[in-house]
């Protein structure tokens, strides 16, 4: 499935089920959450031990290290505890440079990224107090950048490239606590779990096809702000 249906097709049903319960009146009531935050990501699974291709029938090691990633959610309120909303996150992990390999070029500034746009659910324990424990799981794509070992067809060279891979089905599930600094923001830390099912995806460069081999795991630790839109506020 292409990128662009995909990512287009999240957006359908997110459109579709917001105009489900916008009919409902929200006089008084939290209508819309708006949350920036960014954090450490930590490699897990098979991305932390990442081979790519073969030198000399040796596996070159490309491994996933520590990074950070930044994050964007919109969510609508369905009830006073439940938000359903649209995120996008950009995950950036430092590439591990292999040893024994002489390489032209510098492979400082190559980086693996993922690209994910989801939908999610969070579940709000809201109560008396100003902090606020929260449950999140979502599900959507991933469309990871690695740094991969491939065959200039031009000149017959082995090198280095950053090549951006078919998406694949992603889904994570995150808890979180929530502190009212104002009736409408406040400020969260939030910690959780991101599972790509790309090890079957391919990418293209100069006509080779390349799978990527491993399904992406990632551990995060996230701070932010929220902002919250209410028809009272």
């Amino acid at each position: 499935m292409r990128k662009t249906s995909i990512v287009a097709a999240a957006f359908v049903l997110l459109i579709l089920s917001g105009s489900v319960f916008a009919q409902d009146e929200w006089e008084g009531r939290d209508i819309l959450e708006v949350s920036l935050y960014g954090g450490y990501a930590i490699p897990s699974g098979g991305i932390s031990s990442w081979t790519t291709g073969q030198y000399f029938g040796e596996s070159v090691e490309r491994k996933a290290k520590n990074g950070f990633d930044l994050g964007l959610d919109i969510g609508y309120y369905l009830t006073p505890r439940v938000n359903l909303g649209i995120n996008f996150i950009y995950t950036q992990f430092d590439a591990d440079v292999p040893t024994g390999i002489v390489i032209p070029e510098s492979l400082d500034k190559h980086r693996h990224r993922l690209y994910n746009p989801n939908l999610y659910l969070k579940y709000a324990f809201e109560g008396e107090s100003n902090f606020v424990p929260y449950l999140k799981v979502s599900a959507g794509v991933d469309n990871p950048k690695f740094s991969t070992w491939v065959q200039d067809q031009n000149d017959m060279t082995r090198k280095f490239r950053e090549l951006s891979y078919d998406p694949a089905l992603a889904f994570g599930a995150a808890a979180g606590l929530f502190y009212y600094t104002a009736d409408f923001s406040g400020i969260f830390v939030e910690g959780g779990y991101h599972m790509g099912l790309t090890k079957d995806v391919k990418a293209t460069y100069q006509g080779e096809e390349y799978t990527f081999g491993e399904d992406v795991g990632v551990i995060w630790i996230n701070v932010g702000i929220k902002l919250i839109v209410g028809s009272g506020s």
